[in-house]
């Protein structure tokens, strides 16, 4: 009977001494789960925390900035709070801080100005149009790119850069474009339209480089950009959502087709004033008397 009971309490000790061993698997089980969970929390910061380095080493800090130019030392202090003052008064602009300071919501792009290697000339368009020197030493290249830059509000700038490497050639065109940057007018000058809002050129303009002619004509709202996809791009940023365009001459010559479109947008701010007109404001300004 002693052996029997024996038995009995070894069988029933046995579950419970199971539960216990699978409840302590479980454990570690879940223990390795719990490490990776905090690993990938971890990483996850961690992409968080470079996302933001990236950001602020892209955007323009102000105070870091030591400016050299007394238009810049001006901005720098906040006497001067609009890029209007430096273009209404034709001051030329020499640090690009001073455009990412006074339109802080800038935007910059690259245009398909080059063409990678491919037979017949079939390869895909590129940022970069490159080019070689014949030397004794062996074949030496060189890339240029062309950038926009634009707040999509009437201001617009392009520029043009090139180097031995295409990091250098980039960041020349778009310090160029930001020294390059220009007002342009804009209004409703689509006689079928007659909305009053900016959303064309208020009248027809054209721009020449070369044998390229480019002619942006006002066109009603809802009509889109139809022109050149790359023209495209530099009305958009210039703030420009409807326009009819005309090119003329050897338009495949993207570098001449591209200027000729930012040559339009500059002739934008020009009138023609006739001798009496000039004579006027003269005699209104008190500079000198009127020419007879």
């Amino acid at each position: 009977m002693a052996k029997k009971k024996a038995k009995e309490e070894a069988t029933e000790e046995k579950p419970a001494e199971k539960a216990v061993e699978i409840a302590d698997e479980e454990a570690l089980i879940e223990k390795p789960k719990e490490g990776l969970a905090v690993e990938l929390g971890e990483v996850k910061e961690l992409e968080e925390v470079i996302v933001e380095e990236v950001k602020k080493k892209g955007a323009f800090e102000k105070e870091s900035w030591k400016p050299k130019t007394s238009l810049g030392i001006k901005v720098k202090s906040g006497e001067i709070a609009s890029i209007d003052y430096a273009l209404d008064r034709r001051i030329r602009i020499l640090e690009p801080e001073i455009v990412e300071a006074l339109l802080p919501n800038i935007t910059t792009d690259l245009l398909m100005i080059g063409q990678s290697k491919g037979k017949f000339g079939g390869g895909q368009k590129r940022v970069f149009k490159q080019t070689q020197k014949k030397t004794q030493e062996g074949n030496k290249p060189k890339f240029a790119t062309f950038a926009v830059v634009g707040n999509e509000d009437g201001y617009i700038g392009v520029g043009y850069g090139k180097s031995k490497e295409t990091v250098p050639a980039r960041e020349k065109a778009i310090r160029h474009a930001k020294l390059n940057v220009i007002k342009i007018r804009r209004g409703c000058g689509d006689w079928s339209c007659g909305c009053g809002e900016p959303h064309t050129v208020p009248f027809k303009v054209a721009g020449k480089v070369g044998s390229v002619v480019i002619t942006l004509i006002p066109a009603p709202k809802g009509t889109g950009l139809k022109a050149e996809k790359e023209c495209q791009k530099i009305l958009k940023l210039a703030g420009i959502k409807d326009v009819w365009s005309k090119a003329e001459g050897q338009t495949r010559s993207k570098l001449n087709l591209l200027h000729a479109c930012f040559g339009a947008l500059q002739k934008l701010t020009q009138f023609k004033t006739s001798q009496k007109d000039i004579d006027k404001l003269n005699i209104i300004e008190g500079s000198i008397k009127p020419s007879i």
